[in-house]
C-alpha cells in the first residue's frame, strides 16, 4: 500500500505491513506479503512481481519500481540510499559500491564510464481510493502460463 511505503521526501512514523492486491491484468501482478516493517527504516521495500524481485521506493505522491539487484554485482537495492541528481532526478545509490540508478530511466549515473548498464524499471500507478500498487510488465513471466506434467 502506498501509504505503507517510507516517503523519502518526508519521512513517516507508522508502523505497517505491506500488502498488496493479488490481481492478474494488463496492469497488475501478484506482489508478495512483506514482513513486518517500520516506515521510520529509510529503506525501500521488497517485493516479488511476476517472479521478480522488485524494490519500492516513495518519494511524496510518486513511487518508483525498480529491479532489486544492482547490474554491476547483484547489490541488494531495495536498501540503498535516495538522492537527487544535479538535473534534480531522483536515484537509488546501491551500497555495495555506491553504484547510481536513475528511478525513471533505470541509466546508470555512477560511475560515469558505465552509463552503458542500466537496471530495469516499471511504471506504477497509485490507486487514490485505496493505496493499492500497480506494478506494470510489458509481458507476464511465462511461469504464470505453465502446465503441470503428467
Amino acid at each position: 500500500m502506498f501509504s505503507d511505503l517510507y516517503d523519502w521526501a518526508h519521512g513517516s512514523q507508522d508502523s505497517v505491513e505491506v500488502v498488496v492486491s493479488h490481481k492478474m491484468g494488463s496492469w497488475q501482478n501478484s506482489v508478495s506479503k512483506s514482513p513486518r516493517r517500520r516506515a521510520t527504516l529509510r529503506t525501500g521495500c521488497l517485493v516479488k512481481v511476476n517472479e521478480q524481485e522488485v524494490a519500492l521506493f516513495r518519494f511524496g505522491n510518486v513511487v518508483y519500481a525498480i529491479s532489486e539487484h544492482c547490474p554491476h554485482s547483484g547489490g541488494p537495492l531495495h536498501i540503498g540510499d535516495i538522492e537527487s541528481l544535479p538535473d534534480q532526478s531522483l536515484c537509488v545509490r546501491c551500497p555495495y559500491h555506491g553504484w547510481k540508478f536513475n528511478l525513471v530511466t533505470g541509466r546508470c549515473h555512477h560511475p560515469k564510464t558505465r552509463q552503458d548498464l542500466s537496471a530495469m524499471v516499471f511504471p506504477v500507478k497509485v490507486n487514490p481510493q485505496n493505496g493499492e500498487l500497480d506494478i506494470g510488465f510489458s509481458e507476464f513471466n511465462p511461469f504464470y502460463f505453465t502446465t503441470p506434467l503428467a
